[in-house]
């Protein structure tokens, strides 16, 4: 959670700080790591949260007791839950580049129209230079670096795409990778991303610091004292080059307008649900250290440790002595409605599904089940929009490595990118629902709706030669057709 020194206010005027410095050509690299480092280390404690790598509850205390006590430290994983719900439902199936075309998908009016007119249509054809850099987000493998990026946005609240022109030889190449979200930060004037590094010579780990505008490009380097723990020199400028693309090349993907992770509402509840697993576990684990209750005579500790040790049993001169155990009952019902009660206000703050909800185990409708998940299609639209943003960023580098590399342009204004959901769908209603709007709506319109039809338009062509429509009489009844009536009869 955010905390003094970690406010939204806070932050939004050392971006407004920063950027101005970058504006002015008065960076400074060291000013910058002492004003977002408290931030940056937020970032990466909420992602080793996610992890479970480090959890509030690794910090819980033994209590200071001589009895012997069980410690459990367990994390039950629910930031898991809803950043991988989210994640998997809008990245699960590859995110899909387009060109926009629609002007090649006009209504016969309007074909008609530019027939008559002499309009020529074939300006509208998907450019070659489309061609290229769909080859680019194939090669660069997208479809991972997708979804790692959306991992990042919802687990820290936002996550950064590097595309680095690298000079190899004579020749330039596009290098692509995600930054963790606590080396980077971007402005709408600049970016700013760090990476560890190894100097062979000087056998030391360092930090390398680039600064990219859109005219210039500046390295700092700064070696790391292994020595003192926590303290490290300072950034020194080593280089300063122009901007080959001219582009500002690290591309941002925030999770909503604030940077808020997926979890940030809830963490709180989520260490309560933490403790109460560890507390059950800890009842579970103490039933075998349960107290000995001796009755009817009196026993020292040091002649019951004796026995204990040198026997494994307590003997008792005293007949009407009685020795026992003495164990806890555990509430059952108490402690399943406590951490149900936990999980469901988890659930309802985070937006996430618990599939374990009766309306899932039910024989519910498709349809009954999406306004279970509405909560989680709404916060997923509002992540898809954010992300869309970043692949825009992403198209813009793209275009711009194209036109220096090969000297072809690309409007990336007119690139569409498709996402698609990855819940199970109820084929059954659908095949119910989409025949009665048939009178209402095209045929085009209603196979849209279908989620197994990926081009909606090579499904129509497929249709019609089904149906013979799309052969003239003779050629059809070359592929196995019927005659249609004429005489086949030779002379």
């Amino acid at each position: 959670m955010l905390y003094n020194k970690l406010s939204l206010k806070n932050y939004k005027r050392i971006r407004t700080k920063y950027a101005t410095q970058l504006a002015e050509g008065l960076f400074d690299p060291n000013g910058f790591m002492e004003d977002m480092q408290p931030f940056f280390n937020d970032r990466e404690r909420k992602y080793l949260a996610y992890t479970s790598e480090k959890n509030e509850i690794d910090d819980r205390q033994k209590p200071k007791t001589n009895i012997i006590k069980v410690n459990n430290k367990l994390h039950a994983g629910m930031y898991n839950i809803v950043v991988d719900q989210a994640v998997n439902h809008f990245t699960g199936i590859p995110i899909k580049w387009d060109y926009d075309v629609s002007e090649q998908r006009r209504t016969i009016i309007q074909r008609a129209k530019d027939f008559f007119l002499g309009n020529d249509l074939n300006h509208s054809k998907t450019p070659e230079e489309f061609d290229i850099l769909a080859e680019m987000v194939d090669n660069l493998r997208f479809s991972m670096l997708d979804s790692e990026s959306a991992t990042y946005q919802g687990a820290t609240g936002v996550a950064f795409r590097l595309l680095e022109p690298v000079k190899v030889g004579e020749s330039w190449e596009l290098w692509a990778s995600n930054i963790e979200p606590w080396f980077a930060e971007r402005y709408q004037n600049g970016a700013v991303f760090i990476r560890e590094k190894y100097d062979t010579m000087q056998r030391k780990f360092y930090q390398e610091m680039k600064v990219v505008t859109e005219n210039e490009i500046e390295t700092y380097d700064r070696y790391i004292d292994s020595s003192l723990i926590g303290i490290t020199n300072k950034f020194k400028l080593t280089d300063k080059v122009k901007n080959p693309l001219e582009n500002i090349y690290l591309s941002e993907f925030k999770n909503n307008t604030n940077r808020y992770c997926d979890f940030e509402v809830a963490e709180e509840i989520s260490d309560a649900i933490d403790r109460s697993v560890s507390d059950q576990q800890n009842e579970v684990e103490q039933f075998k250290l349960a107290y000995m209750m001796v009755t009817g005579t009196k026993l020292d500790e040091e002649s019951a440790k004796r026995m204990m040790d040198q026997l494994g049993i307590i003997n008792m001169k005293d007949p009407n002595s009685k020795v026992e155990y003495v164990t806890k009952d555990i509430n059952k019902d108490f402690n399943e409605y406590h951490l149900d009660l936990l999980k469901r206000q988890f659930y309802t703050i985070t937006k996430a599904i618990d599939f374990n909800d009766e309306v899932f185990k039910s024989n519910s409708s498709g349809e009954a089940r999406k306004w279970q998940i509405i909560a989680l299609e709404a916060k997923t639209n509002t992540k898809e929009q954010f992300f869309r943003e970043g692949l825009k960023e992403t198209a813009e580098t793209l275009a711009a490595f194209i036109q220096v590399k090969d000297k072809k342009e690309i409007d990336p204004k007119k690139i569409i990118f498709t996402f698609s959901r990855s819940l199970p769908t109820d084929i059954g209603y659908l095949a119910e629902a989409l025949p009665k709007l048939a009178p209402y709506v095209s045929k085009r319109t209603i196979m849209t709706q279908i989620p197994f039809v990926d081009d909606v338009d090579y499904e129509l062509q497929m249709m019609d030669i089904e149906q013979g429509q799309t052969y003239p009489d003779g050629e059809y009844s070359n592929l196995g057709g019927e005659s249609n009536g004429k005489d086949t009869q030779t002379e």
